[in-house]
């Protein structure tokens, strides 16, 4: 794996720039760390889950009787034991405890604490579970027939978003060639390493929860509300956790951990095995989407008309959001100068979806880009050129909504780093070389991924500051860590600031009882958002030391400390658009346009085996603008995540259900990149600078999944002249489409 980057700006002194490894890294790769789930205290308890065997049905009876009597259960709860049995405010948010319904194969409906944890399994496999079957909602086109099951009492539509800016139909006639697309991508498995779990423990009439969680102030605010305490009352210990990539963002883990450790009077433990989360846990939302692009003679895009149904599952959780996300990337990084993008996320009895890596956004960038990478064909214009054509530049106005975009963004120079690399540079001659059965192609794609949450979301990251006499400083910021690092980069950025050295810095990110309220670990904030607050925090400091008269903080920190002005905090808000384009004002918020945006551009080479449909990838490369690089060597460690990531997506990952019922249950039948399917990986990362960012950065972690998949689908074209329209591109299908591409039309 090789990395390039810009010339840097670091000074002999300086901390950002520099790859600095995580604090916990050393216990990371040697197996020492003791992650959120491997906590165990002094007369822990055990739980176990029972959960629902079928998709649809009506609760007729819970039976806990049998489980409640084995020796060494402490305590078995249904939904009728919970104060306020949701997990959100609506019914639409889906029960702690399902108890009149079921709606999901894995649905919980009961909780059970026991002595070890095979007693608390086998309890839980007591509790007998009375359902009267109901129709099945087993496909998201099928939910919206006016005669479907209604899954809940306002129908089978959770969500909808639609936007025009123009008269699409007429531009789309008065273009010169016009691409049309239908495609589908899957429901994708997180397959973090370390499955959700942890431990609760109640003192004083307080609970204390050690849980992975990338949304920590949610989290606490659904304990809270299911068991009706105050906030203060929660205290929620979200790390170190062995990765999240969305799962962690609004699970109900800390709910049940809260509950069993008060009904028990003890500490409880609870980890479900990777099976649960294989059948229970959230996926990525499978997307049908069709898109239609015009274009002129010359190659400027002249309209754009996208259309796309996404499957929530039972719940709404992160659906109506996803959406939003998918609306304002339906154009790309591109400039549209007509565009319509109409949108419905529905209910489904198939597994619940929920945030993933690129939020929606994968989805609609492998119609788009195979549309793009389509037209370049037809119209015999190479595909970097096309959209070199087409391009935003910075300050340029989006292709839906029309709202300008950030100085910062980087979209041709992204592209040109990734083009000017020579495993496309010389795409030909490595194609030639191909010997049969093997053919060779190569590929390349562009995205865009909003950074934070949008615009009319009140987005917010805070930090605190405490320094003590000898000139320590300590710094309570968020988002939090969730296997990034971050804590480090926050570190970097407040040695600069203050000009410190980093050893005489401490940095905690995971603690609720001392880190202000910061929003999610999602939406590629915590760099952008957390390293801002942490940016202002230390201005804050050096104002008050300037107030102080001291030069630095050897001289000022204990008179700051005597006058009682040793401690600070701080707000970051991110930026709304500086013009709302053609979105009402007053609506800004139902459509969250981003004003700050992170790119990434890919190249795949690879290998097809035409007598079997095999694929192999040989090479990625994955230029990526993220601003100014805080961490460099974490950033690609991020680009390589998102790759390999990707290439699940691209090539082998599909949850699988039938009626319902999943059929891929385990990493037996569900299949994930390892090391050896992961090709050599060249990371450009392109120089830049965030005008609004801390020190010049922005986000970047979730982009770099998004081109991969049409980038490897390009390559497939390249290589035997298939042009896939469904996600993941198995060997089966290909060699189907090879055997229909040699019969000719029927």
């Amino acid at each position: 794996m090789t990395a390039t980057s810009p010339t840097s700006t670091t000074t002999e002194n300086s901390q950002v720039g520099r790859s600095i490894p995580g604090v916990y890294a050393h216990e990371v790769v040697s197996g020492r760390l003791e992650y959120v789930t491997d906590r165990r205290l002094p007369g822990m308890l055990h739980g176990a889950v029972t959960r629902s065997a079928v998709p649809h049905g009506r609760i007729a009876g819970i039976d806990t009787t049998v489980a409640a009597k084995m020796p060494g259960v402490r305590c078995v709860l249904v939904g009728a034991d919970v104060p306020f049995n949701l997990l959100g405010p609506t019914e639409a948010d889906g029960p702690v405890l399902a108890d009149e319904r079921v709606r999901q194969v894995g649905e919980a409906i009961a909780l059970v604490a026991a002595v070890d944890p095979g007693t608390a399994r086998r309890a839980a496999d007591a509790i007998v579970v009375d359902v009267e079957p109901l129709p099945v909602v087993g496909d998201a086109h099928a939910a919206l027939a006016p005669d479907a099951p209604r899954l809940h009492d306002g129908g089978n539509v959770a969500g909808r978003i639609g936007f025009a800016s123009g008269d699409v139909e007429r531009a789309l006639s008065d273009a010169d060639t016009v691409v049309e697309r239908a495609v589908s991508t899957p429901a994708q498995e997180h397959v973090a390493i370390e499955p959700p779990g942890g431990v609760a423990l109640w003192e004083a009439g307080q609970v204390t929860i050690w849980c992975g969680s990338q949304n920590p102030g949610l989290h606490r605010r659904k304990v809270a509300r299911a068991l009706g305490i105050g906030l203060e009352d929660v205290r929620l210990v979200s790390g170190p956790v062995g990765g999240a990539f969305g799962a962690r963002n609004d699970d109900p883990m800390p709910v049940f951990l809260a509950l069993l450790a008060r009904a028990a009077g003890a500490p409880v433990h609870l980890r479900m095995s990777r099976e649960e989360v294989m059948v229970a846990g959230p996926k990525r939302h499978p997307f049908r989407t069709s898109v239609r692009i015009g274009f002129g003679r010359d190659g400027r895009i002249a309209a754009s008309d996208m259309t796309a149904i996404a499957d929530t599952g039972p719940y709404i959780t992160s659906g109506p959001n996803v959406l939003k996300t998918s609306a304002e990337m339906s154009v790309g990084p591109y400039r549209v100068p007509v565009a319509r993008f109409d949108g419905r996320v529905v209910y489904t009895n198939n597994a619940n979806a929920g945030a993933f890596r690129g939020y929606g956004v994968p989805q609609v960038a492998f119609a788009l880009e195979t549309a793009i990478d389509q037209a370049a064909a037809e119209l015999g214009i190479d595909p970097v050129d096309l959209r070199l054509r087409n391009v935003l530049r910075g300050g340029d106005r989006h292709g839906l909504y029309g709202h300008p975009v950030t100085p910062g963004l980087r979209v041709a120079e992204t592209l040109t780093a990734a083009a000017t690399d020579d495993w496309w540079v010389t795409r030909a001659e490595w194609r030639r070389r191909a010997r049969p059965p093997w053919r060779r192609g190569t590929g390349i794609a562009l995205a865009i991924k909003g950074v934070g949450l949008g615009s009319g979301r009140g987005d917010a990251a805070r930090a605190r500051l405490i320094v003590s006499v000898d000139g320590r400083v300590r710094i309570w910021a968020g988002p939090n860590h969730t296997g990034q690092a971050i804590d480090v980069a926050y570190r970097q950025i407040a040695a600069d600031v203050l000009g410190l050295d980093p050893g005489r810095i401490d940095v905690v990110v995971d603690d609720t009882q001392l880190v202000p309220e910061s929003g999610a670990t999602a939406a590629s904030r915590s760099m952008y958002a957390g390293g801002s607050a942490v940016a202002a925090v230390c201005r804050r400091l050096l104002e008050a030391l300037e107030d102080v008269g001291a030069s630095d903080l050897a001289l000022g920190a204990g008179r700051l400390v005597a006058e009682g002005r040793a401690e600070f905090e701080a707000t970051f808000t991110l930026p709304d658009v500086a013009d709302p384009g053609m979105i009402d004002p007053e609506r800004l918020g139902n459509y969250a346009p981003h004003r700050v945006y992170g790119c990434s551009a890919q190249v795949v080479r690879l290998e097809i085996n035409e007598l079997t449909g095999e694929i192999r990838v040989a090479g990625v490369v994955c230029a990526v603008d993220c601003g100014r690089t805080i961490n460099p060597g974490a950033v690609v460690g991020q680009a390589e995540g998102g790759v390999a990531q990707g290439l699940g997506l691209a090539l082998m990952e599909e949850y699988r259900l039938v009626d319902g019922r999943p059929v891929t249950q385990s990493l037996e039948n569900y299949l994930i990149p390892t090391i050896r399917d992961v090709p050599p990986i060249r990371t450009h990362l392109v120089g830049g600078d965030e005008p609004t960012g801390p020190m010049g950065a922005k986000g970047m972690a979730e982009v770099v999944i998004v081109p991969t998949g049409p980038a490897v689908a390009a390559a497939v074209a390249d290589a035997v002249g298939v042009r896939p329209d469904r996600l993941p591109i198995t060997p089966e299908r290909l060699l189907t489409a090879l055997r229909a591409q040699e019969r000719g039309p029927q």
